[in-house]
């Protein structure tokens, strides 16, 4: 299995955003399960589970990893293909966009309730463009993991994960748009005392 896969094709990200899908997708990281097993915890009819394992496989994510006897019936054993997977839902297409955006709105919720005041247009902008700089470096960091993969295999993926977010931000420390940004961040967001 991958140490990490870096998923590119917005249809890709579109179908793992799905909830269900996305649930799978957790619960197989930890360890292989069968179709039932995933229907029992999930809550969810085998042929549902069924459907969104085939979306799943068809996109590269899930694969047979074992089968068994039980029985007289074949019992397959589902895993993931990669331990993580990083995507960017900043790769232009205007749904994913939105989608970053509108989970960006949901922060400016929080800081509200926190009792910072800010122009909302204007705080929404600046942390558009800084998400956008994090995951072109996060792509460019993850793409360059999936090529070393054989130095990786000791990692855990949690590991691997928060090595991926230092490098990015070490990599923003070095352009200065990021830091104009960081710094327009900062000026906006203060709590008035």
């Amino acid at each position: 299995m991958a140490k990490v896969k870096v998923i590119t094709d917005p249809e890709v990200i579109k179908l793992i955003l799905e909830d269900t899908r996305r649930k799978i997708l957790a619960l197989l990281r930890n360890r292989e399960m069968t179709i039932s097993q995933l229907s029992e915890i999930l809550g969810k009819t085998p042929q549902t589970i069924y459907h969104h394992i085939e979306k799943l496989k068809e996109a590269g994510l899930v694969e047979v990893k074992r089968t068994e006897m039980k029985g007289n019936l074949v019992e397959k054993y589902y895993g993931r293909t990669a331990d993580a997977f990083y995507i960017n839902l900043y790769l232009g297409d205007e749904e994913l966009r939105y989608f970053a955006r509108s989970k960006l709105k949901t922060k400016l919720d929080i800081f509200k309730a926190l009792g910072y005041k800010f122009k909302e247009s204007e705080l929404l902008d600046v942390m558009d463009k800084l998400l956008k700089k994090e995951n072109e470096y996060k792509t460019e960091i993850s793409k360059e993991m999936e090529k070393k993969e054989d130095l990786l295999k000791d990692f855990s993926d949690e590991d691997i994960i928060h090595a991926i977010e230092w490098l990015s931000i070490a990599r923003m420390g070095r352009d200065e748009e990021s830091i104009r940004l960081i710094k327009k961040l900062g000026e906006i967001l203060k709590k008035e005392e």
